[in-house]
């Protein structure tokens, strides 16, 4: 039986999503005062992204959510999934066990 074709000609770096650097404590200083709070702490994706967008609908555009959780997936979903919904991804820091991450509602 031969090879598969297809991602194996592809270089790994291409292949693999590579997460928005992490914020430095200076850039984490001048994010907003958000409206809204969302701790999604335990949870894995997709609950983080669907709280996160349940949260938005509540908000009028401009307004600032904070989404705290413990998935590190959400370095990687967060900028996609605001991207894919035209969000801003402020972005997203660790805090201990934790990664915080920053949106602002678009439309």
């Amino acid at each position: 039986m031969g090879r598969a074709r297809g991602l194996e000609s592809v270089p790994l770096a291409t292949r693999t999503p590579i997460a928005e650097p992490l914020l430095d404590p200076a850039a984490r200083a001048a994010l907003p005062e958000p409206e809204c709070a969302l701790d999604t702490s335990g949870t894995l994706c997709p609950f983080p992204i669907v709280e996160t967008a349940r949260a938005l609908k509540a908000l009028p555009a401009g307004a600032v959510i904070r989404v705290v959780a413990t998935d590190p997936g959400i370095t990687l979903d967060m900028p996609m999934w605001c991207k894919a919904t035209r969000n801003e991804h402020l972005g997203t820091y660790r805090d201990g066990a934790a990664f915080v991450s920053y949106v602002r509602k678009r439309r």
